[in-house]
């Protein structure tokens, strides 16, 4: 049985390497966008999940778990205010 090497984020090749701070981008920028931002929060929290599931021989980006975190609270707090306008407050 071969134990999987761990390598720092850093090293990942070509565009994967991208998806991580791609997605923190994109969460941050969704905060500010007054339309879309649920659209932008859904595709940041696709690139935190494609960096996280992908290349599993390397270690967890940092970037994409914030992202996918930033995202998942615009998420949340959009969904949160919606009910609050059905139900009338």
């Amino acid at each position: 049985m071969t134990l999987l090497r761990t390598l720092p984020v850093r090293d990942r090749p070509g565009r994967r390497a991208w998806l991580g701070p791609l997605s923190l981008l994109l969460a941050v920028l969704c905060w500010f966008l007054p339309l879309g931002s649920v659209a932008v929060a859904a595709v940041a929290i696709a690139c935190a999940t494609a960096s996280i599931l992908t290349d599993r021989e390397y270690r967890l980006d940092w970037t994409a778990v914030a992202g996918a975190s930033i995202a998942a609270g615009q998420l949340f707090f959009t969904v949160f205010l919606m009910a609050m306008e059905a139900a009338g407050h």
